[in-house]
């Protein structure tokens, strides 16, 4: 387990379930979190996140529903039989869709968190704007993360940019997800929104989402190590 108050999670975004299983191999017992996105669940559906989670692993799924409050709700319900411990929503759904899968999860996923996706870490402002959103990328991410935690919902999803300035509007007890963690001297790719796992850290993030930089590694243990260290500096 990490020892440390912020934890990593591995973005599980592969091509393939052979070359999954040869990553968590690879990165040896100090990895805790596993995120599974929907790539990874389309691909390799249920049987894989049991299979993770016999392991000794948590899971992330990260589904980011979207859809109209009753379908969201018996997604929910679908997965009920998972053992996942953080599920994403987008909150653009609306707070009649936050609210009603949160009493869902009460019942079918006592144990899971529900996240709220704000601001997409691949968004600047240009693509909010292009999509007919005029306020400009602080105030969207305020406005939903607001809406989501007043309708019942555990945690937020956002850039690590915002950490600082959403920490002290929204409970103690929320939880914090950051993307777009990038370690000092690695390339962005494209994420637009970026921090340092250290920074993100000292800004109040319960967990790192980081992919790239440990999937791309000759030794994943070695960069997940390395970036343990840099976090607890």
């Amino acid at each position: 387990m990490l020892d440390s108050k912020t934890e990593v999670i591995l973005a599980l975004d592969v091509e393939s379930r052979t070359k999954a299983e040869k990553i968590l191999v690879a990165t040896g017992q100090k990895l805790k979190w596993v995120k599974i996105g929907l790539q990874t669940y389309l691909r390799d559906g249920p049987n894989f996140l049991h299979e993770i989670s016999s392991s000794g692993k948590e899971i992330f799924l990260d589904l980011k529903l979207h859809d109209i409050p009753n379908t969201m709700v018996k997604a929910i319900e679908s997965l009920s039989d998972l053992p996942i411990k953080m599920l994403t929503l987008h909150s653009t759904a609306g707070p009649e869709a936050l609210e009603k899968c949160s009493i869902a999860a009460k019942k079918f996923l006592p144990n899971t968190k529900l996240l709220a996706v704000t601001v997409l870490t691949s968004m600047n402002q240009n693509n909010l704007t292009s999509i007919g959103v005029e306020n400009k990328i602080p105030d969207q991410v305020d406005r939903l993360a607001k809406m989501a935690i007043d309708s019942n919902i555990d945690g937020i999803v956002c850039s690590p940019l915002e950490l600082m300035r959403l920490r002290p509007i929204l409970p103690d007890s929320t939880t914090f997800v950051t993307p777009g963690i990038r370690p000092a001297g690695s390339a962005t790719g494209d994420q637009k929104r970026v921090m340092t796992p250290y920074q993100a850290a000292q800004a109040g993030a319960n967990f790192l989402v980081i992919g790239r930089p440990i999937l791309a590694s000759s030794n994943p243990e070695f960069a997940l190590s390395e970036i343990q260290a840099e976090i607890d500096r």
